[in-house]
């Protein structure tokens, strides 16, 4: 339970709302600049390549119709090479192409209703012959003549389905997850702000029209998806393909694509990825990464009263394998009338964790009541209810049949959706092979969904490296130490990336710290305690993300003296965890299994710590919260390599105390609600600070942490935060010593450029840009929780310490699109030398008091 204090949080001061000030373009790009100035050259080079194009697809459908395979729709996909960075858009008004996806480097997947490509071949000649309105022709930089088509499979098939393509047999099954794109060439245009001299009456009936043209859109966008939902499944049935999952039939899909997951046979699939023009994405399924545990020690008998969780306490959903209901120390905690199985074939009300050597969802469940281990010869009251969602079966794997999606699609929106809601859900499962870095997985990308409309926090195991493993994909531990790659150097490695669906923008993922280590002359441990755990999977995360965002202890690894050396896990690297004694007996609890999926739950313990005092907040305050609380341990601090840190332990290791409390010499303020911001909006917050504490002979050192948690629509065939999210949000602060007017000036458009009185910027750790501040080479505001901190001494803080949240254009031309988001700012005294708490709120009050002001309360 979170502790009781008097130091709880104060609201953070809201002063306005206007129109951002946002950055503009940067230079022309030197290609695009060629290509204008050579537009003869260009143009009738872009037409020949074209022309050869479409010599090759009348070859194949000639090859298709001969040898009677299904009928597919018409059109043909197309490979260009683009302006980087530019508003796609401009495929489909000039040349009429459906942007199928978006890749790296300027490369675009498009679709062309017509084979022969006349439209662009027409436009393109235009262009050489300067004629007017021709200039887009100069941003497509190459039209690729891909005959063997090896550059569309290796954008779209993921690294493991590229290796073995050419061994596919044509006769044999295989299970495939299929991304297809459903926008068409349908867009629509963005409502113009209201224009000087237009009246009210005017304005009104324009957006009226705009909306009936919205309201059309989106009707043609579903009746799209339906159409090729309905066309695909007919081909993969004239292959003789059974389909196996999708998301079908939810309010909750991605508004540009459906993923769908099919058997078939190796001759299917190479027709379906060679000509089917709207794919985006083809992948096996993702195969899991299960804990081992060991041999499990005898602890002793417990002496403990367990109380049982209050009846207003929060409820957490444990998507896992199953619990052990009926457990001495889980039963008074557990939801039972709200437990279900989802496995397919087994029966609803089987929720039992069959998992042998001790179960794992039993395990999870009890990291979420007892973080820190069962406490002995004491009362202890349960902090939260669990509710039990059993999707593993008895080999802790998730079988063929379920589409993961799909899956956390239904269980989310059932247990959000209960009375009493669930709003924390933890999920320890993960695939194996590291996350692809291109587009988000169907699976994240359905989590990013869920946590924008549900208002849901889903906390996300890491996952895990193998003790020994071959590669190439994803190596285990001994196979880096045998190749010459130590302890920890070797976590930097793309084969120990974070694994699916853990790069979700809007999960909380969570990585593994040791806590103890052992060093005799047979045992030697690995890690170190707070060091990585020699298991946990890293960072970056997708587009440079900071993922996992924080890490929680999860136990370490031990190498023995032999020739080669082996791994194990012994008791004393071990956290402490409820034990399942179904069937086969055993103790209550041990320590006996180390893993990500035991670090994850111990985050959700705060979060339903947070929720039990905050029960009517959103659920990013809850993401928000923990991120503000979590510090780098002492070993990190310092370290010669502080991008490296941050992508073993992301942002540290959060804290209870730090997340639901303050004390004298630290105070925390948040907003309060759902807030939303649009595209091109600044919402400002200030909190003043006092006369005494920035007094200029005293020198304190003061932390300070600003944390920003939002959320946006996402839309899976793009492949930047940017264009993946319908609004992008980030945050800017005031300088050091600047003034409010300061400040606004350089935020909003209406601002005076260039009248800036500050001396300098703030040294937080990451700022807005990789090369900015003290971590180089990653930037804050590519996720969408966006923390920063700094240490500042006392007498240089400014009067007014501001904060602008900033919405950018995202996919969504929608009026109404926002994003919504909760802020978090701290300050602490590093020192404990001077007390803040009071002097800031007596600051805060006195601003919450004046009528000029709108507050957060």
């Amino acid at each position: 339970m979170p502790p009781r204090t008097d130091f709880g949080h104060l609201p953070l001061p809201y002063i306005l709302s206007d129109r951002a000030f946002l950055q503009g373009r940067g230079q022309v790009p030197a290609e695009l600049e060629h290509n204008r100035h050579n537009f003869q050259q260009h143009g009738f080079r872009l037409a020949q390549s074209a022309r050869t194009v479409t010599g090759f697809w009348n070859e194949r459908n000639d090859y298709r119709q001969a040898h009677r395979l299904p009928v597919l729709p018409s059109g043909i996909p197309v490979l260009l090479r683009v302006e980087p960075d530019t508003d796609l858009d401009f495929l489909r008004s000039s040349f009429g192409f459906e942007i199928v996806s978006e890749q790296e480097e300027g490369f675009v997947i498009v679709a062309s209703e017509e084979i022969n490509l006349n439209r662009f071949i027409e436009a393109v000649e235009s262009f050489a012959r300067n004629e007017a309105r021709t200039g887009n022709a100069a941003k497509v930089y190459d039209f690729i003549e891909d005959q063997t088509c090896e550059s569309r499979l290796r954008l779209l098939l993921s690294e493991q389905l590229m290796e073995n393509w050419f061994q596919i047999d044509d006769h044999l099954e295989y299970v495939i997850d299929f991304g297809i794109e459903c926008a068409g060439t349908i867009t629509l245009s963005e409502l113009k702000p209201k224009q000087e001299g237009e009246s009210d009456e005017q304005y009104d009936a324009k957006r009226q029209r705009w909306e009936r043209k919205r309201a059309e859109v989106y009707e043609n966008w579903d009746e799209l998806r339906l159409e090729r939902e309905t066309q695909f499944i007919r081909i993969v049935e004239d292959h003789a393909g059974e389909v196996l999952g999708m998301v079908d039939g939810e309010a909750d899909y991605i508004p540009d694509s459906f993923t769908i997951r099919v058997r078939i046979s190796g001759l299917g699939l190479k027709d379906l990825v060679l000509n089917y023009p709207f794919l985006f994405e083809v992948t096996e399924p993702d195969s899991l990464q299960n804990e081992v545990p060991c041999a499990s020690e005898s602890l002793p008998n417990l002496e403990l009263e367990i109380i049982p969780p209050n009846d207003d306490s929060p409820y957490v959903c444990v998507i896992d394998s199953g619990i052990q209901e009926e457990h001495p120390l889980l039963k008074d905690a557990i939801d039972g009338a709200s437990s279900e199985c989802f496995i397919p074939g087994e029966s609803p009300t089987d929720t039992a964790d069959y998992v042998r050597e001790g179960g794992h969802g039993t395990r999870v469940a009890g990291a979420v009541l007892y973080p820190n281990g069962i406490p002995r010869r004491t009362a202890y009251q349960q902090p939260c209810r669990i509710r039990n969602a059993r999707v593993l079966d008895h080999n802790n794997s998730l079988i063929e049949q379920i589409f993961p999606p799909a899956l956390i699609s239904q269980v989310v929106n059932q247990y959000s959706s209960l009375q009493p809601a669930t709003k924390i859900f933890n999920h320890s499962i993960s695939g194996f092979a590291p996350c692809r870095l291109l587009h988000m997985s169907a699976w994240a990308a359905q989590i990013d969904l869920l946590s924008y409309n549900r208002d849901v926090l889903i906390i996300q195991s890491a996952g895990n490296l193998r003790n020994s493993y071959p590669g190439p994909v994803r190596y285990g531990i001994l196979d880096h130490i045998s190749a010459g790659r130590p302890y920890p150097d070797y976590l930097l490695q793309d084969s120990c990336r974070i694994p699916n669906p853990s790069q979700s923008l809007q999960v909380l993922t969570v990585g593994s710290v040791a806590q103890e280590n052992i060093n005799t002359p047979d045992l030697v441990s690995i890690d170190s305690a707070e060091m990585p755990s020699a298991f946990t999977t890293t960072g970056l995360g997708i587009w440079g993300s900071i993922k996992p965002e924080v890490v929680e202890y999860g136990g370490g690894m031990v190498l023995d003296g032999g020739y080669p050396p082996s791994i194990s896990t012994p008791p004393e690297v071990c956290p402490e965890l409820v034990r399942s004694t179904y069937p086969h007996g055993g103790p209550l609890y041990s320590r006996d299994c180390v893993g990500t999926s035991f670090s994850a739950p111990k985050v959700a313990h705060i979060a339903a710590s947070i929720e039990t005092i905050f029960p009517n907040e959103p659920a990013l305050l809850y993401r928000a919260l923990i991120v503000n609380s979590a510090r780098w341990p002492r070993w990190a601090e310092n370290h010669r390599n502080p991008l490296a840190v941050i992508r073993k332990i992301g942002y540290g290791i959060p804290n209870l105390d730090r997340a639901t409390t303050n004390s004298p010499y630290r105070v925390t303020l948040i907003t309060a609600g759902e807030r939303r911001i649009r595209a091109r909006e600044a919402q400002i917050y200030r909190v003043p600070i006092p006369v005494e504490l920035r007094n200029i002979i005293e020198e304190h050192d003061i932390r300070i942490d600003v944390t920003l948690s939002y959320a946006a629509k996402p839309k899976r065939t793009r492949r930047n935060i940017k264009n993946y999210l319908s609004t992008w949000v980030d945050w800017k602060s005031s300088k050091v010593g600047e003034t409010f007017d300061s400040f606004s000036n350089r935020v909003l458009l209406e601002g005076v450029r260039g009248y800036n009185d500050g001396e300098g910027e703030i040294p937080w750790m990451l700022r807005e840009r990789g090369d900015w501040g003290t971590v180089q080479g990653i930037k804050r505001g590519v996720g969408t929780v966006q923390k920063d901190w700094a240490v500042v001494k006392s007498n240089r803080l400014p009067e007014d310490f501001c904060i602008a949240v900033v919405g950018h254009p995202g996919w969504d031309k929608d009026a109404d699109a926002s994003a919504k988001y909760s802020l978090v700012v701290s300050f602490d005294a590093v020192e404990r030398d001077i007390e803040i708490y009071s002097q800031i709120q007596v600051a805060v009050e006195a601003v919450i008091e004046t009528e000029e002001i709108q507050v957060e309360v």
